[in-house]
């Protein structure tokens, strides 16, 4: 099967990371491509971010979600998801909604990592429009510029771990996913109180299972 990711910011090492964890969570024989958004934000931390980002995005969409049989969106923000979802009729999975989905499989309630205080009430908010804030334990924000650079950072690893200590047993999740593309690789984490899962991950599973059951349907009704 073929994948795209569309990385609503201007961000190419971000979009080279968020690929290769995708592409990992496939597995072989499948492609996957990923495109940033040159007009976009260099990255987005904000509400306002959020919406200098849509007009690219969808720019992005309508050159790329014809080649493909699922696609990722590759933002914690689920920027202008229902937006791409109606430009295709390919599967498009987003990072939050697919992280509290698949989490809340594995054991809810879930609690979510992004990096940035500031950004938690979006998350919550998110949530909630997706009608999953009864399986949501909480989300913690970060502060961890170093989770923006290429290598992974031993002090990020050390807040992330922490997140995960409050999520569990101040907040009672019982799985935390990292939503953040800026935390991608951080998730092999040892000695963390409950399983962590990558949102990016999680996103790109979603995509293969939805891919998967299109196909088959076209099948049979073919």
């Amino acid at each position: 099967m073929r994948f795209v990711l569309l990385n609503p910011n201007a961000s190419v090492e971000m979009t080279a990371r968020m690929c290769a964890v995708a592409r990992e969570a496939v597995g072989p024989g499948h492609a996957l491509d990923g495109y940033h958004n040159p007009d976009g934000p260099a990255a987005i931390r904000s509400a306002a971010d959020n919406a200098l980002a849509v007009p690219g995005l969808l720019a992005l969409g309508a050159r790329h979600l014809h080649r493909c049989d699922a696609a990722i969106l590759g933002v914690s923000m689920d920027t202008a998801l229902n937006e791409l979802r109606r430009q295709t009729t390919i599967p498009v999975a987003g990072v939050t909604e697919s992280a509290m989905l698949l989490g809340s499989q594995l054991g809810a309630p879930v609690g979510l990592i992004t990096v940035g205080s500031d950004l938690a009430a979006l998350y919550r908010n998110l949530v909630r429009q997706y009608g999953l804030g009864g399986r949501l334990a909480g989300v913690i924000g970060i502060e961890a510029p170093g989770a923006y650079g290429g290598a992974t950072d031993a002090t990020v690893a050390d807040k992330l771990r922490d997140a995960v200590r409050t999520l569990h047993r101040a907040h009672g999740a019982r799985v935390v996913v990292t939503v953040a593309a800026a935390l991608c690789g951080y998730v092999n984490l040892r000695d963390t109180d409950v399983p962590l899962y990558d949102g990016i991950a999680c996103a790109a599973l979603q995509a293969l299972a939805l891919a998967r059951l299109r196909q088959a349907s076209l099948s049979s009704a073919g």
